[in-house]
């Protein structure tokens, strides 16, 4: 018994302690039961059916999505693009002109060039991704990933392939080689470049706080293929892309919103099914797993 007498002591030390938190759960019980469900609803995570984010789409255009949602993105999207263009001026020597939303016409449609820049070495084409999350995709993948910070993904089509597209149409707009044109992808600092591409001679991903870097890098290798004459040559033929009337825009934007509005996929050009989910019936791709695109019905 003598053995057990220091642990009765220590029980009976203990005992007003159990009465207190009894006394405490007694008065208090109907606040307690709320802590375990706030926590089991905090950590559901309610999904909502998987669509295209503004800005995420191959062409930034979106028919479902508000006006006010819209306008935020595009606001985004021109933050993003002012960014680069201070860069610009404020790290790049030598002769050049900076050109902002050119309408480049190509193949009876147009093609939307977020920046241009005209310099003594060569024509600069920039696509801006103000995104924030993880970025990753491969150089000739449709689509690269995007994971927001919520952990949700989407697919957005690959801004290497869309920055080609812009070279490709300027490039014959001009009539200058695709050899004198150089690809920028620039991402927003705000976002992680996952699994991306390595960089080429002609083919940079980036994002804004390495822009100027990577840029005096490659101009300080390159030579100058125009003089100042040449530069603005090239530059009075690009201006008036970007002065084009509502007309032109609006034109640009029923093109896009009638290839959205198609039976084929806008990623990967398969066909659209007719699919029934939890939140109704929508459009899904034909080749879902491996293309995961939708569109409400």
């Amino acid at each position: 018994m003598e053995y057990f007498k220091p642990w009765l002591e220590a029980l009976q030390n203990v005992k007003p302690w159990f009465e207190t938190i009894q006394n405490i759960v007694a008065r208090n019980w109907g606040f307690l039961l709320l802590i375990p469900v706030i926590y089991a609803l905090r950590k559901i995570k309610v999904r909502r059916p998987r669509t295209w984010d503004v800005g995420e789409t191959p062409w930034d255009v979106a028919e479902t999505v508000p006006e006010e949602a819209l306008s935020r993105e595009q606001k985004k999207g021109q933050r993003g693009e002012d960014l680069i263009e201070k860069i610009l001026y404020e790290t790049v020597p030598g002769e050049f002109q900076v050109f902002r939303n050119v309408y480049v016409p190509h193949g009876g449609a147009t093609s939307e060039i977020d920046l241009v820049m005209v310099h003594e070495t060569g024509i600069f084409v920039f696509e801006s991704k103000n995104y924030n999350g993880v970025i990753s995709g491969s150089m000739d993948a449709r689509n690269w990933v995007h994971i927001h910070p919520n952990r949700e993904k989407y697919l957005f089509y690959n801004p290497v392939r869309q920055n080609r597209n812009h070279i490709r149409a300027l490039s014959h707009y001009l009539q200058i080689p695709e050899t004198n044109f150089y690809s920028y992808v620039v991402f927003s600092k705000q976002c992680k470049l996952g699994n991306v591409p390595e960089n080429t001679r002609s083919i940079i991903i980036t994002q804004t706080p390495e822009l100027g870097e990577q840029l005096a890098r490659t101009l300080s290798a390159l030579p100058a293929l125009y003089g100042a004459e040449e530069v603005q040559i090239i530059a009075d033929r690009i201006a008036p892309l970007t002065d084009v009337d509502a007309a032109v825009k609006a034109k640009h934007i029923r093109d896009i919103r009638r290839q959205w509005q198609s039976d084929i996929c806008p990623f990967c050009g398969a066909e659209l099914v007719l699919r029934r989910g939890k939140y109704g019936d929508f459009w899904g791709c034909s080749r879902y797993p491996r293309c995961k695109f939708t569109r409400q019905v």
